[in-house]
């Protein structure tokens, strides 16, 4: 088994549907996404957790695809180039609209290297931040977890240890949780190059009820934001964790490399 690992961000990407921004229109989901007060909104979560967290991966052997409008506004997709440049492998594919699994399926083929026998296709919003060793994480349990199912079959690898940001203008709360339900933020499926399935195919909240399903819980392995941008009620399913600051503070050194001034001051 030769298995790549793709990451996928879907950044204000223009789909058909599938995002609470879709019951406007095109044109209106247009405006609402490219809107330059939201970008440069995107932009500081992005550069302050997303190209961070990706950068400093233990395993840096992954391909990062940034998917976006065919339109997307030049000086923001400038940026977006900078920004992924000093990572090992990434490009950013420009697509028209698509439903949401047309078009990441679409930028997960055009990043397969040639010797690939499987991919893991692995989510991540532009707003949210991995933790250190999520790809190699992913390596490691993800072959393990496709041989214990029929041959050649998808299999799901989450983790569902993590911290939520929320952030408020009167100051941010960080505070950790344990999902009860799949969480999106470095979920990964395998399958074998050609298949049809990805993580993207469907909710990431039911993917247990349709693949064989490993969810890792005692790794803090994600951050994930709650703002007034988010396009899906960013709810924790499941236990709250409230740390202590020189706890808090453990867990970001050792799961993330970041501290928690940083995050306690970013605005937006």
């Amino acid at each position: 088994m030769r298995a790549q690992v793709i990451v996928v961000i879907r950044f204000s990407y223009l789909a058909e549907n599938g995002f609470q921004l879709s019951r406007h229109g095109l044109d209106g989901a247009r405006a609402a996404l490219y809107a330059a007060d939201r970008l440069a909104r995107r932009f500081v979560l992005f550069e302050a957790l997303t190209i961070p967290s990706l950068l400093g991966q233990s395993d840096p052997d992954f391909t990062l695809a940034v998917l976006i409008g065919e339109d997307f506004p030049a000086p923001f997709r400038q940026r977006l180039e900078h920004l992924i440049a000093p990572l090992k492998e990434a490009r950013i594919i420009a697509l028209p609209p698509y439903n949401n699994y047309k078009s990441t399926k679409l930028a997960i083929d055009a990043c397969v290297r040639p010797a690939t026998s499987h991919i893991i296709s692995l989510r991540l919003d532009d707003d949210d931040a991995l933790g250190l060793d999520v790809v190699a994480a992913q390596k490691r349990i993800a072959p393990a977890v496709a041989a214990m199912g029929p041959a050649d079959a998808p299999a799901v690898i989450c983790f569902n240890n993590g911290l939520f940001l929320e952030l408020s203008e009167t100051g941010n709360s960080i505070y950790g949780v344990i999902e009860k339900l799949p969480l999106g933020v470095g979920m990964g499926m395998i399958a074998p190059v050609g298949a049809r399935p990805t993580i993207f195919s469907t909710d990431h909240r039911r993917v247990h009820t349709r693949w064989n399903t490993y969810t890792e819980a005692l790794t803090p392995r994600f951050i994930r934001t709650v703002h007034r941008d988010n396009d899906s009620g960013a709810i924790a399913s499941g236990a709250r964790i409230e740390y202590s600051g020189q706890k808090l503070e453990a867990v970001l050194s050792a799961n993330f490399s970041m501290q928690r001034v940083m995050l306690e001051q970013i605005r937006l």
